[in-house]
């Protein structure tokens, strides 16, 4: 039973990354020079086989617009190489008897993974208030040098991509076809599974039973508490509370409340300056309507 899908991105670095010198940077370009759509897709199919093969369930995380192309993330008209898919992640006996083709979405897959590793996923897309999420990503911006909003600011704090993936998800679990392939009506009723990221700090507990219940796992082997241990320099910047943490920090930037964006506004006024705070209040209402879209299919 699959979360989601990981790889890390385009062919070439983003104008972004080119642009931006900062240790952080150099360190994140150096780890993935040699990175490809289509490398990664076979790492990803791999590590699936493998964990498998060990009788083991696979779960992989990623950032949805980093399974999209770029033409589709900003509108360019740029020629990509295709995907092919290998078939890396079936045993052998698999592949050769025919039980590898494409399922007919009624939606488009709107990424570049392949349709038929695509549809063997279970998904859960993770969610969290605008207001929460664009600070974060804010103060993320600051830690590393580069410069906020800039022009992947845009794709980088918009809810749409998961929505994309959503409404494929829920289109095809509702033929036949798809609702066969999860194993009947009352598994396909509540996929995809969308969380909230504030209710599962705030509610860990609550959160995480609801969703072994849905996807049929014992609860009792949820951690809820765990040592503390420094996280790789890289991604420091992102996982560092995370990682000096010993259990969930409920409460952290107001997560324990429903944010007033005017409230939020005057706080970033003062924490940065009046233009920095208006960009933000605009790249929050840009993204609202697709957050409670979502939110109102959350667990």
């Amino acid at each position: 039973m699959l979360q989601y899908a990981f790889l890390f991105g385009p062919e070439t670095p983003s104008k972004r990354a080119a642009s931006i010198k900062s240790p952080f940077m150099e360190k994140l370009m150096e780890k993935y020079s040699n990175t490809t759509f289509q490398s990664q897709l076979e790492a990803m199919e791999r590590a699936i086989r493998e964990t498998e093969a060990q009788g083991k369930i696979p779960i992989i995380k990623e950032h949805s617009y980093c399974m999209m192309y770029s033409d589709m993330l900003r509108n360019e008209d740029r020629s990509i190489a295709p995907i092919v898919d290998k078939l890396l992640d079936l045993p052998e006996a698999e592949k050769e008897n025919g039980t590898t083709a494409a399922p007919s979405f009624p939606i488009p897959n709107p990424t570049f993974l392949p349709d038929r590793l695509f549809a063997t996923f279970t998904p859960i897309l993770n969610i969290r208030h605008p207001c929460h999420m664009i600070s974060s990503l804010r103060r993320a911006a600051q830690s590393t040098g580069a410069g906020f909003p800039d022009e992947d600011t845009p794709i980088d704090t918009q809810f749409k991509w998961q929505r994309m993936v959503y409404d494929c998800y829920k289109a095809w679990l509702s033929t036949p076809e798809g609702i066969e392939a999860v194993g009947g009506a009352s598994i396909a009723e509540h996929l995809p599974i969308i969380v909230d990221g504030d209710k599962l700090v705030n509610n860990p507990q609550g959160q995480m039973e609801t969703l072994c219940r849905i996807l049929n796992l014992d609860p009792s082997g949820v951690q809820y508490t765990w040592e503390a241990r420094e996280p790789d320099a890289v991604l420091t910047v992102f996982v560092g509370t995370l990682g000096k943490s010993t259990g969930v920090i409920k409460g952290k930037d107001g997560s324990d409340r429903i944010p007033v964006l005017e409230e939020k506004v005057k706080k970033w006024t003062e924490e940065w300056d009046k233009k920095t705070a208006e960009d933000m209040r605009f790249l929050v209402e840009k993204t609202m309507e697709d957050y409670n879209y979502l939110l109102k299919h959350s667990i």
